[in-house]
């Protein structure tokens, strides 16, 4: 979790633009995979040349490119710039685990080709994986840029806190892409990426976090671009399918059956959903029951966010039993229930048996 002191150290960092020569021992490989990546790759490239953390590699490996991304690449005159092309395009798992035998870092860093990172973004993650010898992942928050290069307003920001993070990734990736630096050493022992059309960085991400510590800073690193060929937005049918492996994935460290279970009903959203609230109590309870048993993620953390869905849940469609659903065991806590949602429990029982008569 991030201290009040190490936040207004980077803070004070940041401001300042200094490196320090005990920083600069550690090898960073920035890595960007490129295909027809002409229109913005020339900003990426410079966002990571103009870095204050100076004893980097820039990793680029192109998959097949049938646009000027090579000429644009080979434009800049750097020697830390090491370009790689694949023989035809192998996609982006592939070309993603190039880094599994190429990168020379003791970390890589990953910014796609069509983002930007802010000049301190290598010095101030680095800092951290000095401080913390069991961090694996880092990432960080983003502004939301159009393809103009102009803030939407928007932003992107992730959990930043390193239990809340690790139980959430059994339900969603909470990481921005770009902003996450992870160690080489972990990268090569999980095999790089899976196989995956689409997800690879959260198939991967919520499996370091079963073994390794994870996490989010709340400072801005990145502009991230959104434009029509973003990938997530290009696939959405693979991304559904794709969620659904890896929640099983992880399910099946947790659960003893997980064959019955309708995937949809951890990966929607609870609000207006058409499941009952005996299917949520009854998923919730054996996943709870479960995971204090194993300890795979972090106990209150994870009991905290399916008691907040529980609250959304009764509280639609409790009606009359709303207030003794509430209080259904294991779910209920009475640490985590605030008064205001007890006294509304009450009075949604209290009216509905009030307009029944």
């Amino acid at each position: 979790m991030l201290s009040e002191e190490d936040y207004m150290l980077m803070q004070k960092e940041r401001k300042q633009g200094n490196s320090h020569e005990e920083n600069n021992a550690i090898k960073v490989t920035v890595f960007m995979a490129a295909y027809n990546a002409a229109a913005y790759i020339a900003e990426s490239i410079e966002s990571v040349l103009q870095q204050t953390y100076t004893n980097f590699e820039l990793l680029i490996v192109d998959d097949g490119s049938t646009d000027e991304t090579i000429d644009i690449i080979l434009g800049f005159q750097d020697s830390r710039i090491r370009l790689i092309q694949n023989e035809s395009n192998k996609g982006l798992p592939f070309t993603r685990n190039v880094a599994l035998r190429e990168a020379k870092g003791d970390v890589l860093a990953v910014l796609d080709s069509d983002d930007i990172a802010f000049p301190d973004r290598l010095q101030i993650q680095i800092q951290y994986f000095l401080n913390r010898p069991q961090l694996a992942v880092l990432g960080a928050c983003a502004f939301v840029i159009d393809d103009q290069g102009k803030r939407t307003g928007e932003e992107m920001i992730p959990i930043c806190e390193s239990n809340q993070l690790h139980a959430a990734l059994l339900f969603y990736n909470s990481f921005v892409h770009s902003t996450v630096m992870l160690r080489m050493s972990v990268f090569r022992e999980f095999g790089g990426n899976p196989n995956h059309p689409v997800a690879q960085d959260y198939g991967l991400f919520s499996r370091i976090a079963l073994k390794y510590e994870v996490d989010n800073i709340p400072l801005h690193l990145v502009e991230y671009r959104v434009h029509g060929n973003n990938i997530s937005i290009r696939k959405q049918s693979l991304l559904a399918q794709q969620l659904t492996a890896i929640l099983f994935y992880q399910l099946d460290k947790l659960l003893p059956d997980t064959k019955k279970i309708d995937p949809q009903i951890l990966l929607t959203p609870v609000e207006g959903s058409h499941y009952s609230i005996a299917d949520y109590y009854m998923l919730y309870r054996e996943i709870i029951v479960n995971n204090n048993e194993k300890r795979i993620y972090p106990i209150d953390c994870l009991h905290r966010l399916l008691y907040n869905n529980w609250v959304a849940i009764v509280m639609e469609k409790g009606r009359l039993n709303t207030f003794t659903m509430l209080l259904s065991q294991p779910i209920f806590k009475l640490s985590f229930a605030t008064a205001k949602q007890i006294r509304k429990a009450f009075k949604q029982s209290f009216w509905s048996l009030v307009g029944r008569q």
